[in-house]
């Protein structure tokens, strides 16, 4: 019994090492195939690092993924045509060391450095001035990002839906001022039911450390505009890539609209919604 059992052993023995030294020599075989040169080569001018986030005590300013061709994968689209096509090369993403992937500890400043965007943002919680921004974004063809209070959302949802379809993104700004443990679920339902697209950041300018601890225990980012209600010359010295512009809609001054747009396009930013500039 025990010397059917050594045979046994050493023919698995046998069969493991046969089989690690075939697929050495394949792999072998595989890297020093033309083809494969080709996508090594291929891989090592276009692989881009990712980008790490820049952080200053409990701020981040975010950074950005990397991206890698998957030689492997790439090799595997083109070998049966045994020709490189670069249009079969296979990408993966890379995400910073510091990635704010389920990580909420940070109060986000800007988004990353590398891309010029910008986005701008209304604090709503009453029909004041509403009715001009619609026209507004109308106009001017703009992606304008809301951050409305959750009291008066529940009274006017018709509203939120005219601004939804005016392709604006619409976000938590709390429950009458602040975001509270039990309504920020209830606001988060009522945003996701309008919009059908997760409401995930929390808008918090006085950096309120309890109220980032809300939004992190229901895995909400936390952003932290540096340039709050600017005049126009004021956005002008602080127009930067990444940059988030806070206005309060009840005191903003609508014949600086154009204008302000303006200034952001012309000096080459484009104007995009938090979805897009809150991304690694």
């Amino acid at each position: 019994m025990l010397k059917q059992m050594s045979k046994l052993a050493s023919l698995f023995l046998l069969l493991l090492v046969s089989f690690i030294y075939t697929d050495k020599v394949f792999s072998e075989v595989k890297k020093n195939d033309p083809l494969m040169q080709e996508v090594i080569s291929y891989k090592q001018q276009h692989d881009e690092k990712p980008l790490e986030p820049k952080i200053r005590d409990n701020e981040m300013i975010l950074g950005l993924s990397g991206l890698y061709v998957d030689e492997e994968e790439s090799y595997e689209n083109m070998k049966d045509d045994d020709s490189f096509n670069e249009n079969k090369i296979v990408y993966k993403e890379e995400l910073p060391k510091k990635s704010i992937t389920n990580n909420y500890d940070y109060y986000i400043t800007k988004g990353n450095a590398k891309n010029n965007k910008v986005s701008i943002i209304f604090k709503v919680d009453s029909n004041k001035n509403l009715n001009n921004l619609i026209k507004k974004i109308k106009q001017d063809n703009v992606k304008i990002n809301l951050f409305i209070d959750g009291a008066y959302l529940e009274k006017n949802v018709e509203k939120a839906f005219d601004l939804t379809d005016l392709n604006s993104e619409i976000y938590n700004l709390g429950y009458n001022g602040k975001y509270d443990k039990t309504m920020i679920k209830v606001t988060n339902n009522l945003i996701e039911s309008i919009t059908l697209k997760n409401s995930n950041l929390c808008l918090n300018e006085s950096k309120d450390d309890n109220q980032k601890e809300i939004c992190k225990n229901k895995k909400m980012h936390t952003i932290t505009p540096t340039v709050i209600n600017p005049t126009i010359t004021e956005l002008k010295e602080k127009l930067s890539k990444g940059l988030m512009i806070s206005y309060d809609l009840e005191d903003y001054d609508f014949s600086n609209f154009k204008l302000m747009i303006n200034t952001i396009e012309s000096r080459g930013y484009e104007i995009v919604g938090l979805s897009e500039l809150i991304k690694e």
